[in-house]
């Protein structure tokens, strides 16, 4: 009896020891996600697991660890890549960049328009919905949008509009919807946020390093 208990007790600790290690190598690791940044692919407070085996690709979900946050992005460009976003649209190397994944942008609406939406079913009214005047603003995911035929309505800011934070990080006149061209150097990534008018991205806070990856997400 002593010696099963002692086999159980060793295969036990082993166990231990094993999950500690893929956790503090890397190999497989789980991370809550505190922010709003990428819905509706991932919620606040969800539990994602990620791995550093994965080679990072565009399109994937990553977790970097930058300015001492472990925050999640889409990955959009790798290095030699040149990124651009004109008039809310991102366009990859020239063309328009293909997205498998489901997108989140502002919508505005007059205030008329928005209740015959709500009245024919085209919309249900949300949680992130708010009146300024006679216009109506919410979150929308942009494929039910487009099935809605109200796409011609996401928030788009002209080139015109001034955005301090992000003239401040790359010395350009540029905006959350009209960025770029920028080439993505080397050994480094360009993110973004599936929630597009809602992410503290690449846009804001600058290319990601390589180095700071921590995993791909599963």
């Amino acid at each position: 009896m002593k010696k099963i208990i002692f086999i159980f007790s060793g295969f036990f600790i082993l166990l231990v020891c094993l999950w500690i290690s893929i956790r503090f190598l890397g190999i497989f690791n789980t991370y809550k996600n505190v922010s709003a940044a990428n819905e509706p692919n991932i919620v606040v407070d969800q539990i994602v697991m990620a791995s550093n085996l994965k080679e990072a690709k565009r399109g994937d979900l990553i977790v970097v660890k930058t300015s001492g946050e472990r925050c999640i992005y889409r990955l959009c460009a790798l290095a030699g890549d040149k990124i651009e976003v004109k008039m809310g649209e991102v366009y990859l190397n020239g063309k328009l960049m293909l997205q498998n994944y489901d997108t989140k942008h502002s919508y505005n609406f007059s205030n008329e328009i928005y209740n015959a939406l709500i009245g024919s079913g085209k919309i249900k009214a949300g949680e992130n919905t708010y009146t300024i005047g006679d216009e109506t603003h919410m979150d929308l995911i942009d494929a039910q949008a487009k099935k809605a035929g109200i796409y011609q309505y996401k928030e788009v800011k002209m080139p015109v509009y001034r955005d301090e934070q992000i003239e401040q990080q790359w010395s350009k006149k540029w905006n959350v919807d009209n960025f770029g061209p920028a080439l993505v150097p080397n050994d480094s990534f360009f993110v973004l946020g599936d929630n597009r008018n809602n992410a503290r991205d690449s846009r804001y806070i600058g290319f990601i390093k390589k180095s700071e990856l921590l995993g791909v997400i599963l």
